[in-house]
């Protein structure tokens, strides 16, 4: 793989848990993916290829000031979509600190000639891609009004900002998955009496699944309706769907895992009885991308 970025975590760019929040990877990585086109014959300066789908896999932490360093490579070329692989290393150690596998394109025509992209293919490595979560193209979605009638949760409502927004008016990758993490603490919230951090206690992502299905634009109302998917010894898994907010339909949908975290201990460690009997009512059957 190339170099295709470079920099240091921003005390901005960090969560209530005390290390960098999921959206401010996916930017990084975004202007990096620009970096590997330009690599492969096509600047941004003459066509901008959009994260369709992505795959995050969240190996270790990034607390605020540390550098890091951006490598990417091409995983294959189709007619109509290009996969890449990009990982995030801690440069003070050399350690990948996470892996992100994004599938580029345009919304309902062909990928354009990129003509230096054989130079740039690589094997997926081993820490990187899907382990928990698909990857497969999604199934058919439910509506937000059928959504809700399976027990998912509105956790976010919204509008999409024009400071959100690239230069050709379309919503930026990382603001959906920014979106849904806003809304997150609703989820948890609803009847439970947890909060986002209690008692030392807080969450990491361990990985995430992020699909778009068409481009959104500013001003744009949002939804982000949620339902636990399934509950492991120390992890939880989420579905959610965004929706259009004039027509309910579904126009992004993600699905995470993340672990119950020792804010102290800064590891994983065991759901605790009393949250775990909390989220046990939240399941909601039969969801899935």
């Amino acid at each position: 793989m190339i170099i295709i970025g470079r920099g240091s975590v921003q005390q901005e760019e960090c969560d209530v848990m005390g290390h960098m929040n999921v959206r401010h990877y996916v930017a990084r990585v975004a202007d990096a993916l620009d970096w590997l086109m330009l690599e492969a014959g096509l600047a941004p300066s003459r066509q901008r290829l959009a994260v369709m789908d992505q795959h995050l896999r969240f190996l270790r932490e990034l607390a605020p000031g540390t550098p890091f360093t951006i490598q990417g490579g091409i995983v294959n070329v189709a007619a109509e979509r290009l996969r890449a692989v990009v990982e995030i290393r801690n440069s003070a150690t050399d350690a990948p600190a996470a892996t992100l596998v994004t599938d580029l394109g345009l919304w309902g025509a062909p990928l354009p000639a990129t003509p230096q992209a054989d130079r740039l293919l690589v094997a997926m490595p081993a820490h990187a891609g899907p382990r928990g979560l698909g990857f497969d193209p999604p199934r058919e979605l439910p509506d937000r009004d059928a959504a809700q009638a399976m027990g998912l949760t509105e956790g976010y409502r919204g509008a999409i900002r024009p400071h959100e927004c690239d230069t050709d008016g379309v919503m930026r990758p990382d603001v959906i998955i920014a979106r849904i993490w806003d809304g997150v603490p609703n989820l948890r919230n609803r009847g439970t009496g947890l909060g986002i951090k209690e008692e030392g206690m807080g969450s990491a992502a361990l990985e995430y699944r992020v699909a778009q299905f068409r481009p959104l634009q500013a001003g744009q109302l949002l939804t982000v309706c949620s339902g636990l998917k399934a509950l492991g010894e120390k992890t939880t898994t989420w579905t959610h769907l965004v929706h259009d907010g004039e027509t309910g339909a579904v126009v992004a949908a993600a699905e995470a895992v993340g672990i119950a975290f020792d804010l102290k201990a800064r590891k994983a460690v065991a759901i605790p009885a009393e949250r775990r009997a909390a989220l046990e009512a939240l399941l909601v059957p039969g969801l899935g991308l």
